[in-house]
């Protein structure tokens, strides 16, 4: 396509310069509003992965072969002769995709209080460990989260507090099958209680220290059931695990899963938050369509005379062709840089300031097994800007076809007649 060509194509526009600037103004805002749409979707999956990853479950969790998902108490990495822990943790913590890892021990058991009890989760961390890999203790609403002070300390989450009528400073009873097959019960002390916005966390997690709750199952220091690891890029986690597995495994009998195998249900929401993102653009690409041969033919119909005029003087009909759909490809290069600047401000304040539902912290609701704020926050998806784009291109000069099409059918004589 010649210089002249897009020259004449670009003069041929602004000759009706409202149809023209109507027609731009509806793709370039479509264009904004398709910015702005999939910013705020990769900034809703971005959300809710690390929201699923940052309370209990991490981007990664390394288990011993057949410990997943069942958690049996006897089933420590190592087998029954454990393992160094300190050296696995390091092991992993050198690998520099990841940032951090943390030990953990898992039981099942009786919360009991005065007069009530309660079935629930006991997990035990190692406190200053797992503040790097989670974000529980930033949940408190209660009292305090775990510290080396207090050894038999627990914090437990706010609704099973209720449950069995217990404040801050009350002591519990945890009675819980050991591993050996004996039952483990000991005394405990409510140090605080979180809220996360999860029911099933609320009402069925108790956390403690991993060494109280290895003496309580009655497994050595060396014995855990579980490796919670941070990575600096969860969009690697699948490959960051196979590679940690086939690392590991050279010492270890492992097994590595990423988020997306242990939260299935999160990872099907982040799919179809994809799909969902791709039906809105091509909703949009059929809505420039219309738009672009609406335009492109009545700029035609405009035009039969002229362009009869120049098919008489020697234009070919596929010069004709070419002409209109650079017009087309002009009108849609136009539309896309008014859209990116449209759209540049509001990419700007949804990742300052975000969406804001309505609500406080506490307005958060539960999706797809996570806890979702009221507060939405952009996030930069520069693949998706660049789809759109391009899929719009394509539709401009698509759109564009018919009418070029029709024009080049145009018989000079006829046209010339047309007034």
């Amino acid at each position: 396509m010649s210089g002249r060509l897009l020259q004449l194509a670009w003069r041929n526009l602004w000759r009706n310069p409202r149809r023209t600037l109507i027609a731009m103004a509806a793709i370039g805002l479509g264009y904004a509003m398709l910015l702005f749409v999939a910013c705020l979707m990769a900034g809703l999956r971005q959300q809710m992965i690390e929201s699923g990853t940052g309370l209990v479950l991490s981007d990664v969790e390394v288990h011993a072969p057949g410990y997943y998902p069942d958690r049996p108490t006897h089933q420590t990495l190592g087998g029954r002769t454990g393992t160094d822990v300190s050296a696995l943790v390091a092991a992993i913590a050198a690998d520099p995709r990841v940032q951090a890892a943390s030990p953990r021990v898992y039981g099942y058991g009786l919360v009991s209080a005065t007069h009530q009890s309660a079935g629930a989760q006991l997990l035990g961390v190692v406190p200053d460990q797992e503040q790097k890999i989670t974000v529980l203790q930033t949940r408190m609403v209660k009292g305090s989260y775990l510290t080396g002070r207090m050894p038999k300390g627990v914090v437990m989450g706010d609704k099973l507090a209720a449950t069995i009528g217990v404040e801050v400073g009350s002591e519990i009873v945890l009675l819980t099958p050991a591993a050996d097959g004996s039952t483990g019960n000991d005394l405990y002390t409510v140090a605080g209680m979180f809220h996360t916005g999860l029911d099933a966390m609320d009402r069925g997690l108790v956390l403690m220290s991993i060494a109280s709750l290895q003496e309580l199952l009655r497994l050595p220091p060396g014995r855990i059931h579980e490796v919670g690891v941070k990575l600096h890029d969860i969009t690697a986690a699948t490959a960051t695990a196979a590679a940690l597995e086939v690392q590991l495994g050279k010492t270890l009998p492992v097994r590595v899963r990423a988020w997306p195998e242990l939260a299935p249900e999160l990872a099907d929401y982040v799919q179809f938050n994809r799909r969902v993102t791709f039906i809105l653009f091509f909703i949009f690409f059929l809505l420039a369509v219309m738009g672009i041969v609406n335009t492109m033919l009545m700029a035609i119909i405009g035009r039969t005379r002229e362009l009869g005029m120049l098919m008489a003087v020697g234009m070919r009909p596929v010069q004709v062709v070419g002409l209109i759909v650079a017009e087309a490809a002009s009108l849609a290069g136009a539309s896309l840089v008014l859209g990116a600047a449209l759209g540049a401000p509001l990419l700007w304040y949804l990742q300052v300031h975000g969406l804001n539902l309505g609500g406080d912290h506490r307005g958060a609701v539960s999706l797809a097994g996570v806890v979702v704020g009221p507060l939405w926050y952009g996030r930069q998806d520069f693949t998706a800007y660049t789809q759109a784009a391009l899929g719009l291109a394509v539709t401009a000069l698509v759109s564009a076809l018919y009418p070029a099409l029709r024009a080049a059918r145009f018989r000079p004589t006829e046209a010339l007649r047309k007034v």
